[in-house]
């Protein structure tokens, strides 16, 4: 019989070893490719989402959906103490989805990090039963927007699950208030429209800091490895989206009154309502108060009170 050499111990180690430095110098590619891959997803699902929105702007003057002027017979949402109180973020969205501009998978972003925002895979198109008229309601009430809206005046009773999920994942241009003129169809490549949520900031252009606990420093906004910052898709007016390793991407600039650390000319924050003569956050929350700098937030209430208006944005 012919003697077989077998493999030995030391041979079979070093085979073992340089098949883990394989790995160890594989994986890091397969992940970014993996990132990649969801970011042209993402960009995808945003331009798809811009792009439905201009269709509807094609039918009504220009006009993005307000559910407070479709719903002015309150069949869809009877509750309402305000007509306004219709026009968040996660109505604004139905109307879309209820109008089959696009479905319902398109907006929830593949790089969510929220485990709570999730796809409406009960979406109701026809006789919706959380309407104050199913067979008049012009969309389903029970897509939210966001997570927790219970205790929101009127909204969490309509909402599946009663809010504890949500079934959006991108900001978008305020409707209404002093910023509702941007909320329109204007295919302006310098008007950013929609992005993923971020954060909340503070400080000034050119060197901005996230506000601690769960709306800054702990938001699942942010890129959950590595360095806690935000990066996301951005898209614009005229269907354009772009890429941005932060929120204040230097293809969009503001030019403000006064000096603000090193020039009055500075990247634009896409996620803070400045003072357009100062660059200073005009309030802790960022209400979208008038100004020409970009303001995307997602919106969980929006109510009229005899001392104004009041609106919740979201940042977690």
């Amino acid at each position: 019989m012919p003697h077989r050499r077998a493999f030995t111990l030391i041979e079979l180690l070093v085979v073992i070893a340089i098949i883990s430095l394989l790995i160890s110098i594989l994986l890091p590619a397969l992940g970014k490719a993996r990132e990649a891959a969801r970011s042209l997803k993402d960009s995808t699902n945003i331009r798809s989402m811009i792009q439905g929105l201009a269709l509807f702007g094609n039918s009504n003057e220009d006009r993005y959906p307000l559910p407070s002027r479709l719903d002015n017979g309150n069949a869809t949402m009877g509750f309402s103490l305000s007509p306004l109180e219709k026009d968040n973020s996660g109505n604004i969205f139905s109307v879309m989805i209820f109008q089959q501009f696009f479905p319902p998978q398109l907006t929830v972003s593949p790089l969510e990090n929220n485990p709570r925002i999730t796809v409406d895979l009960q979406y109701q198109y026809r006789n919706p039963d959380t309407a104050a008229s199913p067979a008049s309601a012009l969309w389903d009430p029970g897509f939210a927007g966001i997570t927790d809206e219970v205790g929101m005046t009127g909204i969490g009773a309509g909402r599946r699950n009663r809010g504890a999920t949500g079934n959006l994942s991108y900001a978008h241009v305020p409707p209404f208030g002093s910023r509702a003129r941007a909320w329109q169809s204007s295919f302006m490549s310098n008007e950013a429209v929609m992005a993923n949520r971020g954060p909340q900031y503070d400080g000034l252009p050119g060197n901005w800091r996230l506000v601690p606990g769960p709306a800054g420093e702990q938001s699942l906004t942010l890129k959950p490895r590595g360095p806690r910052v935000w990066t996301g898709n951005i898209g614009y007016n005229d269907g354009r989206v772009a890429f941005s390793g932060r929120p204040d991407p230097t293809t969009l600039m503001v030019t403000y009154a006064t000096d603000v650390g090193g020039g009055r000319s500075q990247p634009d924050n896409v996620f803070v309502s400045e003072n357009d003569d100062t660059g200073i956050p005009l309030n802790p929350d960022n209400f979208p108060t008038r100004g020409s700098n970009v303001m995307l937030k997602m919106y969980g209430n929006v109510d009229f009170t005899p001392s104004g208006l009041i609106i919740t944005p979201i940042n977690d």
